[in-house]
């Protein structure tokens, strides 16, 4: 049974939602989530589910992760998680707290079967409650150790295809990484604890870019929503308002600043629905996306509340 985003509560095994960006919706996306087992613990809100992503490759879904959900309409992992590599193998397991990779072990596995690291979450400490991945141990493709205890040397593939490499302490990474595509270098970064303090990259016309933070989102104005909801209250067309309730729109910013591919995930009247998409449309001057100083076109979302 497909369901959609207005459904009741009422979820039965076998049932089948689609989701963006963790939220459930009316359309047909790369993402679905079938439901496992409902009732769980006793609490009429709370599923184990399974997380399906579109194999563009395949034209078909394969399975991404299994988990607990406090939820369907917002998808929030609690609890044991476990999630896949395309081949069938596991690729991570580990507790989750509201949605949130919890303070315990996390084990990651190489598309081989054989285990590639053990990572946890620092505590922070009483003045910060800011937390820190740590690698305690590290081991290669050929299952050879070479990070014990947070200290040792890691060379691995990583998820941009990129050979990375360099050292760690204390769990961090400390000192010059390097990543190849190939022989051509990709990136450089030098840590000190962990934290990044300066780091190069270039991209394939070889032209370099600066950076002091490995990404960060689009934005308007300000790295929040509030900006944006400021400019959608001020150009939407009055003539349209009347209604009550929320809208939650995606779309795309592109490494020019632009907007696009405007979707509405959750919507109201036909009226206030086009009229969102007219105003966001037409916005300009935003900051891109960027990945080690690069910019690079990335998917918004926003949620926004009309009253009468």
């Amino acid at each position: 049974m497909i369901v959609g985003y207005g459904q009741s509560s009422f979820y039965k095994v076998g049932d089948t939602l689609y989701y963006t960006n963790n939220r459930a919706t009316y359309v047909k996306t790369n993402t679905l989530v079938i439901v496992k087992e409902t009732n769980v613990g006793n609490n009429s809100n709370v599923y184990n589910v399974e997380k399906y992503l579109l194999d563009d490759s395949k034209n078909e879904y394969v399975l991404d992760s299994k988990f607990t959900s406090n939820g369907l309409q917002l998808l929030k992992a609690n609890g044991d998680f476990v999630s896949y590599h395309k081949n069938g193998n596991k690729a991570s397991e580990g507790k989750t707290v509201n949605g949130q990779k919890g303070k315990g072990i996390w084990t990651y596995y190489y598309e081989n079967g054989k285990k590639k690291s053990e990572e946890k979450m620092s505590t922070g400490n009483y003045f910060s409650d800011k937390t820190q991945n740590l690698i305690m141990n590290f081991w290669d493709v050929n299952g050879v150790q070479t990070v014990t205890d947070g200290n040792g040397f890691a060379e691995f593939i990583n998820e941009e295809g990129f050979t990375e490499k360099g050292s760690y302490k204390g769990g961090l990474k400390n000192g010059l990484w390097t990543a190849f595509e190939g022989k051509v270098k990709k990136y450089e970064e030098t840590y000190k604890k962990g934290k990044l303090s300066k780091g190069t990259s270039w991209n394939d016309a070889g032209e370099s870019f600066s950076y002091k933070e490995i990404s960060s989102p689009a934005y308007y104005k300000k790295r929040d929503n509030g900006a944006v909801r400021k400019y959608v209250d001020k150009n939407f067309n009055s003539n349209t308002a009347g209604i009550a309730g929320d809208i939650f729109v995606t779309f795309l910013v592109t490494k020019e600043g632009f907007v696009g591919q405007v979707n509405v995930i959750r919507g109201l009247t036909v009226d206030y629905n086009t009229e969102v998409k007219r105003v966001l449309s037409e916005m300009k001057g935003w900051v891109p996306a960027q990945k080690r100083g690069q910019p690079y076109n990335s998917t918004y979302s926003l949620n926004l509340r009309f009253t009468e």
